[in-house]
């Protein structure tokens, strides 16, 4: 520009001729890539964080199934923030403009994380594919289940009913099931029997208080050949006492069947109504909240108690020369747990020692044995809860934070045994109303309010695994016997031979051959049919 055609005074103000500036060159964002290692760095800690959580509470024995819930979430999270920032890693480096250092610590991280999450989702299906989740029963409602009614905490006990379907109607519906079906009427009780089951109304309403949802009710099946429910054991899991408690109903309890309006044994309720019928007959007969199940059947006991490497059992009294501490499968279930030698008292207590029995070998396994453990034993059981909910209930169950208790409703009930119906069955009958409120007073403790005055009484006698009435002891042929009543007549043969016996002061034990301790004045002893016998006063009695 030429200055000199500018005045001088003017030459300041026209602006100078300004310089060309260099091109700018490329600059590479790194945006993308600090988004990438972001989000997959953000996944690494979600899941190093829920490992060091759940340690922690494995270690205090606290992890419960709401953890369960949470690390499924947990890993969810973390498997979708590390895919994403996968994906961004990888459209990182084929970008030009962006820079790759970022972009690559980001794949390498979203790539862990995801192996650790792909990882844990395959051992959890591994573990749950083969259970056998009953997705009809847990979509059934309170009323399905005939659930117990609780109103401002207040429990209903519904009496129980007499028949309400037709006998014919009722055999017509039986036909072609494994066992014959008995249609029972408390007028097929003798006085006896009918006194013990009718025992006398609650002075006052029962109540629940509050904490009493914070237990858990469930019922345990085991069945036989045919279907029937052999073992019947409620497992209640006390998170406010911190116990869990088995509680076993005599597979041989006079009970209504609600879906039939019938009496029968309870072992049958399985067999004719499937799990519904079932445990919808507990709460009917006991008036309780029972909303899931868990059943397997003999063969499959067997097979889990051979898994475990077999099971120990404390034994005490005579139980110590009849069976062996360590039992495997066929000995556990077969020979111990449905062993009819004695009461069924005793037998339902077996079934529960088996069950603790495995409750401890389990806690002893290692924890890298539970995957395929867990896996083996879902795919023999049959039941309403999810896997989340047991596995909530495996965890709680071993990590010993609990302490356990084992009862029998018919042990604290005053019971009738004897044979009814057709078939000539024996049945225990007892006062269900009593039973239910000795079953509360057991699972809720302090947060019950019983309507009774007192607990019930057990004033159930002795008696064999026909239900016979124990009398006392007698010794015969050098081996001394209990001595039980027989109910049925036995027919003597006119020629019949008998050895006279020797009556001794009752409670004193017999040391001497053909002593007793019954009550009586005369006492003869003879055999029939390979059966020893003995006759006091004229009545009879069986020696085992």
């Amino acid at each position: 520009m030429d200055f000199d055609q500018f005045p001088e005074k003017d030459r300041d103000m026209v602006p100078a001729e300004t310089e060309t500036a260099p091109p700018l060159k490329n600059k590479r964002s790194k945006t993308l890539g600090v988004i990438a290692f972001a989000l997959a760095f953000t996944a690494l800690l979600l899941l190093a964080a829920m490992a060091v959580y759940g340690f922690l509470r494995y270690r205090s024995k606290a992890l419960a199934g709401t953890d369960i819930s949470i690390f499924e979430v947990m890993i969810t999270v973390g498997a979708i923030l590390g895919g994403i920032g996968f994906v961004l890693g990888i459209v990182t480096l084929f970008l030009k403009k962006q820079r790759k250092g970022f972009a690559i610590s980001a794949i390498l991280i979203a790539l862990v994380v995801l192996l650790i999450c792909v990882g844990a989702m395959y051992v959890y299906q591994y573990i749950f594919s083969d259970l056998n989740h009953d997705e009809i029963f847990s979509s059934l409602k309170d009323e399905d289940l005939n659930v117990v009614k609780i109103n401002n905490g207040e429990v209903v006990r519904d009496a129980v009913p007499e028949n309400t379907e037709n006998p014919d109607d009722l055999d017509e519906q039986a036909r072609g099931l494994a066992i014959e079906f008995e249609n029972l009427t408390d007028k097929d009780l003798p006085p006896e029997a009918y006194e013990k089951m009718h025992t006398g109304d609650p002075e006052g309403p029962s109540y629940l208080l509050e904490g009493a949802e914070q237990i858990t009710n469930i019922m345990l099946y085991g069945l036989d050949d045919n279907g029937s429910s052999d073992a019947n054991i409620i497992l209640s899991i006390d998170r406010v006492h911190q116990k869990i408690k088995l509680i076993s109903i005599g597979r041989d309890s006079y009970v209504m069947m609600p879906q039939w309006g019938s009496y029968s044994r309870i072992t049958y309720a399985y067999n004719f109504g499937g799990p519904q019928g079932a445990v919808r007959t507990v709460n009917h007969n006991f008036a309780l909240n029972i909303q899931d199940y868990i059943t397997v059947d003999i063969t499959q006991l067997e097979d889990i108690v051979d898994l475990l490497g077999g099971v120990d059992i404390e034994l005490e009294g005579d139980d110590q020369w009849k069976y062996n501490s360590h039992m495997n499968g066929y000995q556990a279930v077969y020979r111990y747990a449905r062993d009819r030698s004695d009461s069924e008292i005793n037998r339902a207590g077996r079934q529960r020692k088996l069950v603790l029995a495995m409750m401890d070998k389990i806690r002893q396994m290692p924890m890298s044995d539970y995957p395929a453990l867990i896996r083996t034993c879902f795919g023999m059981c049959t039941t309403s809860l999810s896997a989340d909910e047991l596995l909530g209930i495996g965890l709680e169950a071993v990590q010993n934070r609990y302490t356990v208790e084992s009862s029998a409703v018919m042990e604290h009930m005053d019971c009738w045994a004897g044979e009814l119906g057709k078939e000539q069955y024996v049945y225990f009958v007892y006062d269900l109303q009593r039973a239910s409120d000795w079953i509360y007073r057991t699972i809720y403790e302090d947060l019950y309010i019983s309507g009774y005055a007192d607990p019930p009484t057990a004033t159930a006698e002795k008696t064999d695994a026909h239900g016979y009435k124990w009398i006392g002891q007698a010794m015969y042929d050098g081996e001394l016997y209990d001595v039980y009543d027989a109910t049925t007549a036995i027919a003597f043969e006119d020629d019949q031979e008998f050895e006279e016996g020797v009556l001794i002061p009752p409670g004193s034990t017999p040391t001497n051959d053909l002593e007793c301790n019954l009550p009586g004045n005369s006492v003869q002893f003879t055999v029939i049919e390979n059966d020893t016998v003995v006759i006091v006063d004229g009545a009879q009695y069986f020696l085992d």
